[in-house]
């Protein structure tokens, strides 16, 4: 197969899913801790468990008896100690023989995270004093708490909370709950008044933690848009009732929380972890039929587009999940793209969209030049991918000179001393690797000494069937077509000649189905407690943008 024809055969497979109002959404892969967590709460409000359920729990149980964070090769202690508590559960009330045979196969783990802890105490299986530090640790957590605004930053970034307990409800009032990353308060939240109920029980401190709560519920009914967050938040609000603090409006978010949840379900029975990712599958779907022929495809493009302005926030940005009606912080990463999807349409740099998306992404540049997810001194560090996305958006409209300048300063310093960059998202050193190639060779530092350790690094991490492929670890593994596509991509900016790029080129050529169909894989992200997932828009996004770079 060509590269024409592989092009012509992979473009009918992504525009089936583009939907009706022109948005591309692929089905998200399901992950172990959503499910568990959701077989959990349907048993709690005396809903039944389907046999698709436990169909997901079988097919995704390894040979070791052990399950995975997600649908790549994987194994994980914590997820397994999860499912085998939903098993467990599952089975007190359906005495379910297939149930009983997969929780036969499962090996004796120890309990280690108190996340996982915080399940069993919930179900009686622990003790809720087995989540709460030993008083001696209690007391240097608490002088570390004051020794904070004095330590050094370098210093402070290694620090580590012990894994094996439950965070202090008191870092609720501290600066260091205001300094999260925004998940991160969105699961410890929950968590804060589950612990808090079942250990002081002060009403003044669950009533604040409350308010908290429902003031950030989504307007679909979830907590930000993501499976584990949501779960513990019914949970959460499960346990309030209980406690005799329920009242009509808890009530509504218990039940329009878990029917958000069981939204989650993917085709394979198990849930996804978030309930779509149609923002930027949308911009990017746009920008790979930009490469391949904008005349061609036109009516397509322009679709997506429009769905894109019409699911722009009113701050200027864009969220993860362009849901009618939602409420889901802006993030500079979709931003970015849906910014160069617009631009790249035709769209006029004096339209609203264009101004206001520029208007957001530089307020909310890091003081260091790049980009984070959300934003700057929240919780949130730059990120290659992000800032990389930026530059190529800020780039191509111009007029943003001093804001790219401080940003390649900042991709710059941070290459590693092997000569990758280690990104947040998706399969971390191969993405951001090539992003920051990119980003560097647009902006006219092609021939610095950081592309070009870029450049060697890809190499030397090259699998000997021509394709590239990492676990969310960094680990190498077998090739995928995602990981190949945009490795190959980067090294073809580079040197069109590259015998890499064209080794890569072959991979892509050979891995591509009969049908001109492309196999999806598991790619990494940022919560290690998720684990990855794949989509099925993937593989056809990054391979026809590295195709469309040697296409005739």
């Amino acid at each position: 197969m060509n590269i024409n024809e592989s092009i012509n055969k992979a473009i009918p497979h992504l525009l089936k899913w583009q939907y009706q109002d022109g948005h591309f959404e692929g089905e998200l892969s399901s992950n172990t801790f959503p499910t568990c967590a959701y077989a959990l709460i349907q048993l709690e409000l005396g809903l039944p468990i389907d046999d698709r359920l436990i169909e997901w729990f079988d097919k995704s149980q390894k040979a070791s008896g052990l399950w995975g964070l997600d649908s790549s090769e994987g194994e994980d202690k914590e997820a397994t100690l999860l499912a085998k508590l939903a098993l467990t559960e599952i089975e007190r009330i359906t005495n379910n023989e297939k149930i009983k045979t997969i929780i036969q196969k499962i090996p004796d783990l120890k309990l280690n995270k108190w996340l996982i802890k915080l399940f069993y105490a919930r179900c009686n299986r622990i003790s809720w004093k087995e989540l709460n530090a030993p008083r001696f640790l209690s007391i240097m957590m608490r002088l570390g708490e004051k020794l904070l605004p004095i330590l050094p930053k370098s210093f402070i970034s290694k620090l580590k909370p012990p894994e094996q307990y439950a965070p202090p409800v008191r870092l609720f009032y501290t600066q260091t709950f205001q300094n999260l990353f925004i998940a991160e308060k969105h699961t410890l939240v929950p968590v804060f008044i589950i612990t808090e109920l079942h250990g002081k029980k002060r009403p003044k401190v669950i009533k604040e933690l409350l308010k908290w709560l429902i003031d950030n519920r989504c307007k679909d009914g979830s907590w930000f848009r993501v499976g584990l967050i949501t779960a513990l938040s019914v949970m959460a609000l499960i346990d309030t009732q209980k406690a005799g603090y329920g009242n009509d409006d808890i009530e509504e978010a218990i039940n329009e929380g878990n029917k958000w949840l069981q939204n989650l379900r993917s085709s394979d029975g198990g849930c996804r972890e978030a309930i779509n990712l149609n923002v930027w599958d949308t911009a990017l779907s746009s920008l790979a039929l930009n490469l391949v022929d904008a005349n061609k495809y036109k009516s397509q493009i322009d679709h997506a587009i429009n769905w894109l302005i019409d699911n722009q926030n009113d701050d200027g940005g864009w969220a993860f999940s362009g849901i009618p009606g939602g409420n889901l912080l802006s993030d500079a990463d979709d931003t970015a793209l849906a910014l160069l999807a617009c631009q790249r349409s035709g769209i006029s740099r004096y339209h609203t969209t264009i101004i206001n998306s520029v208007k957001w992404l530089k307020e909310h540049q890091s003081t260091d030049g790049g980009w984070g997810t959300y934003r700057p001194g929240l919780g949130d560090v730059s990120c290659v991918s992000i800032t990389s996305h930026v530059i190529s958006a800020l780039l191509e409209l111009g007029g943003s000179d001093k804001e790219i300048e401080n940003a390649v300063i900042w991709l710059r310093e941070n290459i590693t001393e092997q000569g990758y960059w280690k990104d947040l998202w998706l399969s971390r050193n191969t993405y951001g690797t090539a992003l920051a190639i990119e980003a560097l060779i647009k902006t006219g530092y092609g021939e610095c000494e950081e592309v070009e350790k870029g450049i060697k690094w890809l190499e030397n991490c090259q699998n000997h069937d021509g394709g590239w492929g990492e676990d969310i670890n960094g680990q190498r593994i077998a090739s995928t077509i995602e990981q190949s596509a945009w490795s190959t991509y980067a090294l073809l900016l580079n040197d069109p000649n590259s015998i890499y790029a064209k080794k890569g080129i072959k991979y892509l050529l050979s891995n591509q189905n009969i049908d001109g169909s492309f196999d999806a894989s598991c790619v990494g992200i940022y919560w290690e407690v998720i684990g990855g997932y794949s989509d099925p828009i993937y593989p056809y996004i990054f391979a026809l943008m590295a195709l469309s770079l040697l296409k005739k």
